[in-house]
């Protein structure tokens, strides 16, 4: 009986030493290039309030753009209530290849509001494109 719970031990210890090299590397320059190219492609989306204002990250759409297109939007319309930007997509911890982005990244720094939130302001205020805002989706 003792033989049995040594071999399960072992082979249980090599998952967990597997799993962790996985999520390190899967964090860690140029793996984590290829983890995002292939699992984040359009998961980054941004809105302003009242979604005169909507973006998603796609290629070289980066968050710099993003950022950009958030100041002239705010140029355009000095108008708006709340001039923060913010992030539409949460933190999944089961998403272990975002996990440093989790600390060190700027885009989950901007305060996280739901679309549908958004989505009801926009159609309450029947928000129309205008020049300096663009609506991405």
């Amino acid at each position: 009986m003792r033989h049995k719970i040594i071999f399960w031990m072992k082979k249980y210890r090599k998952i967990i030493i597997v799993g962790t090299v996985i999520i390190f590397l899967s964090n860690v320059f140029p793996l984590a290039i290829v983890f995002r190219l292939f699992l984040d492609e359009r998961h980054y989306r941004y809105s302003n309030y009242n979604g005169s204002l909507t973006f998603t990250e796609f290629m070289n759409q980066n968050f710099d753009t993003m950022k950009n297109r958030h100041e002239a939007c705010k140029l355009a319309r000095p108008d708006l209530k709340d001039k923060r930007i913010y992030r539409l997509f949460t933190k999944n911890p089961l998403a272990f290849w975002r996990w440093g982005r989790y600390f060190f990244d700027e885009r989950y720094k901007l305060p996280y509001k739901s679309w549908n939130e958004i989505r009801k302001i926009r159609e309450q205020e029947k928000i129309k494109p205008i020049t300096g805002c663009s609506i991405g989706f």
